[in-house]
């Protein structure tokens, strides 16, 4: 990635966007650079959910934007896209998807869901994230198959990954 972490490159682009940045379910022995809000999660070992609860938990604002924290190419234009539409027709949950391909974890969610996260976490009947936004007013925003697109949705899964 050029000699710049995965960690960094996301820090750079999301400073642009966002006055606060939160990070869940980060290693407690690894240090995050000034002005990261650090929170563990209140579910260990239930997944992303877990890290979304813990971070709409604290929250200061309405809404958070969640990515994956292997997804190096976020693209700021899509995100800036992303939340224009949230902002026009909000939702409780905005996920982008391509050709029917939903990334809930490049989603804009509704901090108010946090009781009923909370409360479907409690009940162990799932992790999955896509399980929690189909009990949620949902709404998915649709874009074109590009290169682009693609690659911001992209996470990494092994050292191979990074050259995609």
């Amino acid at each position: 990635m050029e000699g710049i972490t995965i960690l960094q490159r996301n820090l750079d682009l999301l400073g642009h966007l966002f006055r606060v940045i939160i990070f869940s379910g980060w290693p407690d022995d690894t240090e995050l650079p000034a002005g990261i809000i650090k929170v563990p999660d209140n579910f260990p070992g239930m997944g992303p959910l877990a890290g979304i609860e813990a971070s709409m938990k604290v929250a200061a604002t309405p809404y958070i934007f969640v990515f994956g924290g292997d997804m190096p190419w976020l693209s700021e234009e899509i995100i800036k896209s992303q939340m224009a539409d949230f902002l026009e027709t909000p939702a409780d949950v905005l996920v982008p998807r391509i050709n029917n391909l939903a990334e809930p974890l490049h989603a804009i969610y509704n901090c108010g869901l946090q009781k009923s996260l909370e409360a479907f976490l409690m009940s162990g009947d799932s992790r999955a994230v896509i399980d929690f936004i189909g009990e949620t007013r949902v709404r998915y925003y649709d874009l074109p198959s590009s290169s682009e697109a693609t690659r911001a949705f992209t996470n990494i899964n092994t050292p191979e990954d990074l050259h995609g």
